[in-house]
């Protein structure tokens, strides 16, 4: 698992819609046995923010919704964003939680 890595998420409260969810934490992160790793979801509409971050034509992230991700939970990777974007979030992010 690396950072900047979309997997899908099937927590079993919700076995029937799994969702999309970009990971955010560091690779040291990732690569330890920590079953925690920080994302935030991908959604399928603009959330109207400046913080908000197109990651291609169809999906956003908010870099005001971040959440924990339990690892167990991550079903099988999906795509990885570019590192245009990647940076656009690191810009974001940092904007929201004033680094």
């Amino acid at each position: 698992m690396r950072r900047g890595e979309v997997w899908t998420y099937q927590p079993p409260t919700q076995p029937m819609q799994p969702r999309a969810v970009l990971l955010l934490s560091s690779d040291g992160v990732n690569e330890s046995e920590r079953p925690w790793l920080i994302g935030t979801e991908l959604l399928e509409k603009d959330p109207q923010d400046i913080l908000g971050v197109a990651v291609d034509g169809r999906f956003w992230v908010s870099t005001l919704h971040l959440t924990r991700i339990y690892r167990p939970w991550l079903d099988q990777r999906i795509a990885a964003i570019d590192n245009e974007i990647q940076e656009q979030i690191d810009s974001a992010l940092r904007a929201a939680l004033d680094l």
